[in-house]
């Protein structure tokens, strides 16, 4: 799978997991240690250039994704 299609998945995915778990912007933002800026341009698919790790990690410590799940279609 090529990384421009990993990071599109990991977008969409991120807004999933959000609306799933019935949390705000804000709510989320706060979770994943960004603000809530970056987290809403990551939704629409701008991967800020120096996306950390810790997201992905604290995605998986939050929800239970995996860091392999969270760039696949999780449709």
């Amino acid at each position: 799978m090529e990384t421009t299609e990993m990071l599109c998945f990991f977008c969409k995915n991120l807004k999933k997991v959000r609306k799933k778990n019935k949390l705000t912007q804000k709510e989320m933002a706060k979770i994943l240690g960004i603000g809530v800026v970056s987290l809403s341009a990551i939704e629409r698919g701008k991967v800020p250039p120096r996306l950390k790790v810790d997201i992905v990690i604290k995605i998986h410590q939050n929800f239970g994704i995996l860091p392999s799940e969270i760039v696949k279609d999780m449709s």
